[in-house]
């Protein structure tokens, strides 16, 4: 990955201008597919990622990665030791910025494990939910229920929702469940996905389905604001 971001940088990088997220450059690697108006990429993220949930993230790197493609899933975008890669495939402004903002959630997991994790409250929304989504399949297209009790990422179980399953069927009977299909994926998807909606979707729909991530998420945003202005 080094020796394709230093090549793909020297070859493009006087095709665009410097573009910064919070103080976080962000490289071009490889041409967008679609006419994406990073102005507008830009703009957005500035406005609605407050600087100290860029504390983790050095650098973000957009184009073609070899990680993100796997026997049985297609990845758009990982966090990995301090910076973000995302995939140059993208529909529109929208999905590269829901791709950022999710990769950033990432980020800041470590240094807020203590208070996302530990006391069990998320774990235990999580899991309530899975149980929910279990008894409202259909028999038919149950699996073991110990994989709904596994908090942890599995791709066995990945697989299972979103081929055998699909995002479209899942959506329509987990719609006053989970806030979008992607949650249900593992613990920390639940977290990142709370997080990418709380900044980009619907704040009041997030704390009626998920009152616990929500206050999590809030009283994340809300310690940080005190730490900026010294409160």
């Amino acid at each position: 990955m080094k020796n394709y971001i230093t090549k793909s940088s020297e070859q493009i990088k006087k095709s665009f201008k410097r573009i910064t997220i919070q103080n976080t450059p962000l490289h071009i690697l490889k041409n967008l597919t679609n006419d994406i108006d990073l102005d507008f990429v830009a703009g957005k993220l500035n406005s609605v990622l407050p600087r100290s949930s860029m504390t983790n993230v050095d650098n973000i790197y957009v184009g073609s990665f070899e990680e993100f493609s796997h026997k049985d899933r297609q990845f758009n975008a990982m966090y990995k030791d301090g910076t973000i890669y995302v995939s140059n495939e993208q529909d529109n402004e929208e999905d590269l910025i829901d791709d950022i903002v999710h990769e950033v959630a990432h980020s800041l997991e470590k240094e807020s494990d203590v208070e996302l994790y530990n006391d069990i409250s998320l774990e235990t929304e999580f899991l309530a939910k899975r149980k929910l989504l279990y008894n409202v399949l259909p028999d038919d297209k149950k699996i073991n229920l110990v994989y709904f009790l596994n908090p942890d990422y599995d791709a066995s179980f990945d697989s299972y929702l979103h081929k055998k399953l699909g995002y479209n069927f899942l959506r329509s009977i987990s719609n006053q469940i989970y806030y979008s299909p992607y949650a249900i994926t593992a613990l920390k998807e639940y977290w990142a996905n709370g997080f990418e909606n709380y900044l980009l979707g619907d704040k009041n729909k997030l704390k009626q389905l998920s009152p616990i991530l929500y206050n999590k998420i809030k009283k994340f945003f809300d310690k940080r604001e005190e730490e900026n202005y010294g409160l």
